[in-house]
């Protein structure tokens, strides 16, 4: 993201925002000069604050409903369509009937009625796409766990007292993590623009995060070594690249996927709800995030590893949701093959390829990089040196050989060659074009040009 005069601009496209040049679609242009960027970090709130947190949660989920209901009577009664701006002024109105759902400052009461916004923005959105709209539901408060505060109003942090000060909770305490990381963002030019508190969970007690959410942070360009890398991306091979490179993914969700099995079937056992089965619950949840998180963290690295060599990186443009579409089918039309697709779409989701895919990006935009997503459509059967395709060149998962020129490689390198030579056609394209740079989609609820920032 990409913020002036305290606008929120879009920075990273999407396959909606971004613009085809050539076989491509540029996703990142590496032109700016700051990025937005967040720091999250886990915090221990005292049993008064905790209380007082759960109070803020279980106003904002009341709010959140409210603000639902209004726009289904609304349209039900009146076929009018409410909008935020509408919802925002009707805050006012709450002084001297509902004060302690202002205790908290206004921001966490605009954060509720935009979350319902978001919601409903998302739905109409898949109705025009053709898809399944999902309209949104009513939260209870055991499930809503997040309260977001969208200015620098009615909290502050600050790195050397290690401290999160909020409206009616008082001033919270921070782990040196949690200093280190808004050290790191105060000293690129970080200015702290949102806040979102979130529970979970955590055995018979909750465990408290906050995200803090910076603009202005200096882009940290780093000199390339080479023009333009292609990366191919797989379920044996997570990254290939076309200088050589091959990053395979560790498989942190398949050694723990059997311990987790017997941990379920042993749940399964015990009474719901009852201590022993709330404590298996936790050590679940416990082994699931711990390879969530050895997974991310392994993408952040390799994500660095790929960006810092290159100034521009050609990604496959990969359908996921298609390609790990279930094959099931339905009781007229049975599908086929159902467990070896079930497998596969195992396999695909434990690679983590969309996850990478972003950390590429966001790491791209770090360092001032360029991305485009070229289709991936015969690159793994197309001779890099020849262009002849021919599906028998594919001898198996590793081994590319020509039947033209008889040229023989490692086949994800020689895939990620092609869709490096796609990405060098996107760029001439862009060139010739004139280089503009990606639209920036200013954020619809922007209320004020400036913005005064807490101090840290």
């Amino acid at each position: 993201m990409w913020v002036v005069d305290g606008s929120i601009w879009i920075v990273i496209a999407s396959r909606e925002q971004s613009k085809r040049y050539g076989p491509g679609s540029l996703v990142v242009d590496g032109t700016d000069v700051t990025v937005a960027r967040k720091a999250q970090f886990a915090f221990r709130p005292s049993r008064k604050q905790e209380a007082q947190l759960q109070e803020l949660l279980s106003i904002s989920c009341e709010v959140y409903n409210a603000a639902l209901q209004e726009r289904r009577d609304a349209y039900r009664m009146a076929s009018k369509t409410l909008s935020w701006q509408d919802q925002f002024n009707e805050v006012k109105d709450l002084r001297g009937v509902r004060d302690d759902a202002l205790a908290f400052g206004i921001q966490p009461v605009r954060g509720a009625i935009k979350r319902c916004d978001e919601a409903m923005s998302a739905f109409f959105r898949r109705v025009k796409a053709g898809q399944t709209p999902g309209y949104p539901r009513f939260r209870s408060r055991r499930r809503y766990n997040t309260a977001f505060w969208d200015e620098p109003t009615s909290w502050a942090v600050n790195a050397e007292t290690r401290s999160l000060r909020l409206q009616g909770i008082g001033v919270i305490g921070l782990p040196k993590s949690a200093a280190h990381q808004l050290g790191r963002m105060l000293e690129r030019g970080g200015v702290p623009k949102t806040l979102t508190v979130t529970r979970r969970q955590a055995g018979t007690g909750w465990a408290w995060r906050a995200t803090v959410g910076f603009t202005g942070v200096a882009v940290d360009a780093t000199p390339a070594v080479s023009s333009i890398t292609g990366v191919d991306r797989g379920v044996v091979v997570a990254a290939a690249t076309s200088a050589g490179d091959l990053h395979r993914m560790p498989k942190y969700r398949r050694a723990l996927r059997t311990d987790i099995a017997d941990l379920e079937r042993a749940q399964a056992r015990k009474r719901k709800r009852s201590r022993a089965w709330k404590q298996l619950g936790t050590r679940i949840a416990r082994e699931r995030r711990a390879a969530a998180n050895r997974v991310d963290n392994w993408a952040w690295h390799t994500a660095k590893a790929i960006v810092e060599k290159t100034h521009v990186v050609a990604l496959e443009d990969l359908r996921l949701v298609a390609m790990t579409k279930s094959a099931k089918g339905t009781m007229e039309n049975p599908g086929t093959n159902v467990s070896a697709k079930k497998g596969l779409n195992r396999e695909l989701q434990d690679a983590a390829l969309g996850l990478l895919g972003v950390r590429i990006c966001v790491k791209a935009e770090s360092a001032g990089r360029r991305i485009w997503a070229v289709n991936p459509r015969d690159t793994s059967r197309t001779c890099s040196v020849c262009n002849h395709i021919d599906p028998d060149n594919r001898v198996d998962q590793a081994t590319f050989h020509c039947t033209a020129c008889g040229h023989g490689a490692h086949a994800d390198v020689n895939a990620a060659i092609n869709i490096a030579a796609l990405g060098r056609r996107c760029e001439d394209a862009w060139v010739a074009a004139g280089a503009p740079p990606l639209t920036r989609k200013k954020s619809p609820r922007t209320r004020r040009k400036t913005t005064v920032a807490p101090s840290t």
